[in-house]
């Protein structure tokens, strides 16, 4: 399996049609997302911005196989209509080609920060010694080489949210889906895990979607889309700063 899906730069890797979800509260329905139109491409990061309520997590849900859209198709790779598969298909779909860093990491408190990495890397039958040397690797590249061996309860909130981001990228993913991966850490952390994510993009070409409110985030993007209240106000490509300031508050 290839490092680095950069030959497929530009091209793109995942794109949706009409997506509309509704949610039911008692006898009324909410409408979530109202048609929305969405692609993303190889070596970019894009930033879905909006805020609380707009309906950008459950844009990534709908997009990333976790929370089938009432109306609408999702093309990513070669899954020509994501939502027609198998529930198992799916599975295998997220497992194989995306990574996911959520704002709470989702680590396991019992386990070491290399065990964490390799434990996905086992969900797609990698060998141990090739997971091994694969986690070993991946925490090499977020800056968390001493640490491997430490657990969640030993590491700072910047160090978990760089255990996540080893973790999602160990498994060399086409696509990397993040939720607010800043918003619980200081500037310094901030600035170090948004720079991982643009890395991924700029050198492994991975398209990377990225849901956040945190306009400091913006300088880091090829593209900015925002949405509120359930549809896409604008949709901007822009060049990445070359040296964007610090996320300081």
């Amino acid at each position: 399996m290839s490092n680095d899906h950069s030959h497929l730069r530009g091209q793109s890797a995942l794109s949706a049609q009409g997506l509309v979800k509704r949610f039911k509260t008692g006898r009324t329905f909410i409408e979530v997302l109202k048609g929305v139109d969405f692609d993303a491409r190889h070596g970019d990061v894009t930033m879905v911005m909006g805020p609380s309520g707009s309906g950008k997590s459950t844009l990534v849900a709908a997009l990333s196989g976790l929370l089938k859209p009432d109306e609408g198709k999702v093309t990513a790779l070669e899954a020509n209509d994501l939502w027609s598969l198998s529930a198992g298909k799916i599975d295998r779909f997220r497992l194989d080609h995306c990574g996911f860093i959520f704002q709470g990491f989702n680590l396991f408190p019992a386990l070491t920060a290399k065990q964490q990495v390799m434990t996905v890397l086992k969900y797609q039958n990698v060998g141990p010694g090739e997971a091994s040397r694969r986690a070993q690797a991946a925490l090499e590249s977020v800056g968390l080489g001493p640490r491997v061996n430490q657990r969640p309860s030993e590491l700072s909130g910047g160090e978990k949210q760089r255990v996540a981001i080893a973790r999602a990228l160990a498994k060399n993913p086409n696509l990397i889906f993040a939720d607010e991966p800043t918003s619980a850490l200081d500037g310094k952390s901030g600035e170090i895990v948004i720079k991982l994510l643009r890395a991924a993009a700029t050198e492994r070409g991975a398209a990377v979607i990225c849901v956040t409110h945190d306009p400091r985030l913006e300088a880091y993007a090829d593209r900015v889309i925002h949405i509120e209240d359930g549809r896409i106000l604008d949709d901007v490509r822009r060049t990445p700063d070359a040296n964007p300031g610090p996320l300081s508050h």
